[in-house]
């Protein structure tokens, strides 16, 4: 509505220099002298070399929630441009544009993050940060290489809280000042209330909407927040190109996976060009719930990712992975399915457990994936895992005794299709650990001084373990 935009533009905030910056530069001449012995050939090696480096950086907040991280590094050698009686002005050093000599190195960075206040129920955030990296590898004539590469990361999260976005539209009230409160208080409360108020989209004051409002407020505050990820990577690698080749912004930004079109070196000397590209994509859902006071489902995830890679000498190569719960002798009757954990503590309070355990703890856990692998778009291979780590744990503080007890059983099975063949491994285990932990100390006895205490803790663990595994073939 309008006063929710007026709120917005009152409250945005531009910022027009930047929040720092940083130069740095050196010139460094080293002059390395080696004789080698008599033995090995008398062989003397007189090298100098002349350096120059140099650094930028400087982090700028546009607005509030809008920050932008910028830095360069580069290198270069000034053997021959010192050579040729050349010289460099005080304002060349801080002129980022001018590479004198030979360049052997550049590298540059963008960071990107903005963080919207606006919808904090839904608690957005995005982030880019391309990096652009190049290095000589050769300084031999005509044949001099290079290796340049552009990695890029995108990543967007949410964080939704069901309570906050309710919230939006209703008001439970427990911040309402009670009538013994000062005067000033009052003034103080109202004024914050005010304040919460505006920056709610609007209030739902319908006393049968508001009802339902109030039983989806308490309801929301059993879960969590739901976190959605999805980020996306990029990195491409290009090895014994010109070094000629400048790339645009394009290919530095990761916009494009080639720095030029055409070809990537103009000499015949028969040079070897390697190239990779790659990237990967995932998006992820998670949260937990609190069923009761003691028993919480936790680690609620569903995932799935796709990851390819392209080389030069390989090809092209695809992997998909999925949360999926497999069933079936080859797994490929099961559902997607998110992992979970669960967690029922406080069992002590039962008095046949509490007569023996100070505390007592039932988790289980389980988490799964399918994983397609894809050579040339044919499918190479299929994978299945189904991971119940543990199928039941109990953890165990006994009364009089210090001593703490873990058991545990883990299921576990892996399915690989491949060549028409399928492969089951079963693995059963079952471990059980006893903690015994005794503080104790004595006391020396010190003439006209204050006793010496001296503290002792004992510490002693004892684990046992059984497994049974197999591997099935059809």
């Amino acid at each position: 509505n309008k006063r929710y935009f007026v709120n917005f533009l009152k409250d945005l905030n531009f910022y027009y220099t930047p929040q720092n910056i940083s130069f740095n530069s050196s010139l460094v001449d080293s002059d390395n002298y080696t004789v080698q012995r008599d033995l090995y050939g008398g062989i003397v090696t007189d090298e100098e070399n002349i350096d120059l480096d140099r650094s930028f950086s400087s982090d700028i907040n546009i607005v509030d929630n809008l920050s932008l991280k910028y830095s360069i590094n580069m290198k270069n050698n000034l053997n021959d441009y010192f050579s040729d009686n050349s010289s460099m002005k005080i304002s060349d050093f801080f002129d980022l544009s001018y590479s004198p000599g030979l360049k052997k190195s550049y590298n540059q960075q963008l960071s990107f993050t903005y963080t919207p206040e606006y919808l904090k129920w839904l608690g957005p955030r995005f982030t880019y940060v391309p990096t652009y990296n190049w290095v000589r590898d050769a300084v031999s004539g005509e044949s001099s290489t290079a290796d340049i590469s552009s990695d890029n990361k995108f990543s967007v999260s949410f964080t939704f809280s069901f309570t906050q976005f309710i919230e939006q539209f209703y008001e439970s009230g427990k911040n309402t000042s009670g009538n013994s409160s000062r005067s000033t208080g009052r003034r103080r409360s109202s004024t914050s209330t005010k304040n919460t108020s505006s920056s709610k989209t609007f209030i739902i004051n319908q006393p049968h909407f508001k009802t339902i409002l109030k039983f989806l407020h308490e309801i929301g505050q059993r879960f969590s927040s739901i976190n959605i990820n999805y980020s996306y990577y990029t990195t491409n690698k290009y090895n014994n190109i010109s070094t000629d080749i400048n790339p645009d912004y394009k290919f530095k930004l990761g916009l494009v996976d080639r720095p030029i079109e055409g070809s990537l070196f103009t000499s015949s000397d028969g040079i070897i060009i390697s190239s990779s590209n790659t990237f990967n994509q995932e998006l992820k859902f998670s949260t937990s719930i609190q069923l009761t006071q003691n028993l919480t489902l936790s680690n609620v995830e569903y995932r799935v990712s796709l990851s390819a890679n392209n080389q030069s000498d390989s090809g092209y190569n695809e992997t998909y992975t999925q949360s999926y719960f497999p069933l079936g002798a080859s797994g490929d009757q099961g559902l997607p399915l998110f992992g979970w954990s669960i967690n029922l503590r406080g069992l002590e309070k039962y008095a046949f457990i509490g007569k023996w355990f100070k505390s007592f703890t039932i988790n289980h856990s389980y988490n799964g994936e399918k994983t397609t692998v894809s050579l040339e778009d044919v499918i190479q291979k299929i994978d299945y895992k189904r991971n119940f780590t543990p199928f039941i744990g109990l953890k165990m503080k006994t009364n009089n005794f210090p001593l703490d007890i873990n058991l545990t059983y883990n299921n576990i099975l892996t399915i690989s299709n491949e060549n028409d063949q399928i492969k089951r491994e079963i693995s059963d285990q079952i471990n059980l650990k006893f903690d015994y932990t005794k503080n104790t100390g004595f006391r020396i006895p010190i003439f006209f001084l204050r006793d010496l205490d001296l503290d002792n803790e004992i510490n002693l663990e004892v684990t046992l373990g059984f497994e049974d595994s197999q591997e099935l073939f059809s």
